[in-house]
């Protein structure tokens, strides 16, 4: 399983690079001055909260980063939706039960009846 804190902190930005890439832009707006660009595009990163960028990057970057990021939220779906599970199975056990509001109604067909809402709203999150 992949952590969403080691994710986060292996992320890198795209930091300023312009729409093909190559900084040509902000190289035109500092009159030639490599290390100006350099400068913003470390600044830039940095206040976006990112401790890495890409050396290279154009409108799109590399997929894998996508990739990696949806492989840690699946996780924290699989998870979150075998808890659910889990609770609800003790539930129909009757070994817990999730609180039963004060206005709270049961089914509408049978009004005692306590439906584990928490659980099926964790269930359709994941």
């Amino acid at each position: 399983a992949i952590a969403l804190e080691e994710v986060r902190n292996k992320l890198k930005a795209r930091g300023v690079k312009g729409t093909t890439g190559t900084q040509a832009s902000f190289l035109t707006l500092f009159d030639g001055d490599h290390e100006k660009v350099k400068q913003l595009d470390a600044l830039v990163t940095k206040k976006m909260g990112f401790g890495n960028k890409w050396s290279v990057s154009g409108q799109t970057y590399t997929r894998k980063q996508d990739f990696t990021v949806l492989c840690a939220l699946a996780g924290v779906g699989q998870s979150a939706a075998k808890m659910a599970n889990d609770l609800r199975l003790l539930q129909h056990m009757k070994e817990i039960e999730e609180p039963f509001e004060k206005n709270q109604i049961g089914s509408s067909a049978m009004a005692y009846k306590r439906n584990p809402m928490r659980c099926e709203r964790i269930n359709s999150l994941a």
